[in-house]
C-alpha cells in the first residue's frame, strides 16, 4: 500500500488556478522531495494532505484512508514558517506539544528527552525559545514533529530561512531523521538539498508533477564539467582540442561538452603530463539540475483556461499569485492553532 495517493487532485485560490491535477504516489519508507519554485503550489500541497485546505477536486488518501482526520496522529509536519510561543523554554515548549498530542508522564518525558537529544537541543533545553537562532528554531520545529513518532513526515522547506551553515547542519539532522525508516514528503526549491536527502523527486510545475526520477538515477557524470587551471600554454591546448570535438579551451578554462568518464581521464592525464595545475574540476549543471530543466521546459506553463482569471499564476500574474498564496496560509495557520504547532 501507498502511503501517500493522490489522483488529479485541483486547488485554485479565488480564482486562481494553483494545482491542476496532481497525481502522485508515495510508497512506504522512502523520502519524496517535491521540487519546484516559490509560488508552485508546494505548500499548498502539504495543506492538503494535512486536511487544512480541501481540494476542488480530486482525491487524497493518506495510509489508504480518504478521512485525514483518522490518520492524523500518524503524521508529523514541520511547517516552513514556524510559530513560537517564545516565553517558554525549549524543554517547556516541547513538553506543552508533547501532552497536547496525547503523551503524558514517563511516556512524555522519554520522547522529549529523546528528540532534544536526537535534533542537538541539549545544550538549549532549558534557555527561552526567543533567545535561540533561526537554526535551533528549525531543530525545536523537527523534534516537535518526531514527538509522537509518527510514520508519515511532512516537511515544507526546511532549510529556506537559514545561513549555509544552518542549510547544512538542518541537512546533516534531516539525514539522521531519514534512517528511522519512515516516510518522508519535502518540499523544497534546493537541488542539493533533494539530491542528498531524497530517493525519489518530483517536479511540480504548472499545477502538475511534470517528471519524476530516482534519485540514484541521477547519480551520473555530469553532461559538461568545467576544469579551471592556472595556465594553458598553446602547446598543451592543441593536444586537448586534437582528443576531442567535445574539449573547448581558452588560457584558464577546459570544458568538456558532452562529457564521458573516458575523455574526462584523458584530459586530466594530459594536464599532469604538462605539470598543468588543476584548480578546480567542476560540473557545469549537476545532473539533477539538468533534469529539473529539462522537465520543465519540456513542459511549458500551461495557457489559461477559462476557471482562471486573465493575469493568472504566469507574467504580470506572479505578484496576485504569490499574495494570495500568502494570505491563504496565513489565514490557514491562524485558523487551525491545534492542529500541529
Amino acid at each position: 500500500m501507498n502511503i501517500i495517493e493522490l489522483d488529479e487532485v485541483h486547488k485554485s485560490y479565488d480564482g486562481v488556478a494553483v494545482l491542476r491535477g496532481v497525481t502522485l504516489r508515495v510508497p512506504p519508507g522512502i523520502v519524496y522531495g517535491v521540487l519546484g519554485p516559490h509560488g508552485a503550489g508546494k505548500t499548498t500541497l502539504i495543506h492538503l494532505m494535512l486536511g487544512f485546505l480541501r481540494p476542488d477536486r480530486g482525491v487524497i488518501r493518506i495510509f489508504g484512508s480518504s478521512n485525514l482526520q483518522q490518520v492524523d496522529g500518524r503524521v508529523g509536519y514541520v511547517p516552513e514558517r514556524l510559530r513560537y510561543h517564545t516565553r517558554y523554554t525549549v524543554r517547556e515548549y516541547l513538553w506543552y506539544l508533547g501532552r497536547f498530542s496525547g503523551l503524558s508522564g514517563a511516556t512524555l518525558r522519554r520522547r522529549v528527552n529523546a528528540e532534544m537529544s536526537a535534533t542537538g537541543l541539549d545544550s538549549v533545553a532549558d534557555r527561552p525559545m526567543s533567545a535561540l537562532s533561526r537554526g535551533m528554531l528549525q531543530r525545536v520545529g523537527i523534534a516537535q514533529a518526531l514527538l509522537s513518532e509518527p510514520e508519515l513526515l511532512l516537511i515544507d522547506e526546511p532549510t529556506a530561512t537559514l545561513d549555509p551553515e544552518g542549510q547544512r547542519e538542518i541537512i546533516e539532522l534531516l539525514a539522521a531523521v531519514r534512517k528511522r525508516g519512515c516516510t518522508i514528503l519535502m518540499a523544497t526549491h534546493f537541488l542539493d538539498e533533494a539530491d542528498l536527502l531524497c530517493d525519489r523527486i518530483g517536479i511540480l510545475h504548472g499545477g502538475r508533477i511534470v517528471a519524476e526520477a530516482e534519485t540514484c538515477t541521477l547519480q551520473r557524470p555530469a553532461r559538461s564539467i568545467v576544469i579551471t587551471v592556472a595556465d594553458l600554454p598553446q602547446a598543451a591546448e592543441t593536444a586537448l582540442t586534437a582528443l576531442s570535438p567535445a574539449v573547448h579551451c581558452n588560457r584558464r578554462e577546459i570544458v568538456l561538452n558532452p562529457n564521458t568518464p573516458e575523455l574526462q581521464a584523458q584530459v586530466v592525464r594530459l594536464l599532469l603530463d604538462h605539470a598543468i595545475t588543476i584548480i578546480t574540476l567542476a560540473p557545469q549543471r549537476h545532473p539533477i539540475e539538468e533534469f529539473y530543466l529539462e522537465a520543465v521546459r519540456g513542459h511549458p506553463q500551461r495557457e489559461e483556461s477559462s476557471e482562471t482569471p486573465p493575469h493568472g499564476p504566469s507574467g504580470a500574474g506572479d505578484a496576485l499569485l504569490h499574495e494570495l498564496l500568502r494570505r491563504e496560509e496565513q489565514r490557514t495557520l491562524e485558523d487551525q492553532p491545534s492542529r500541529r504547532l
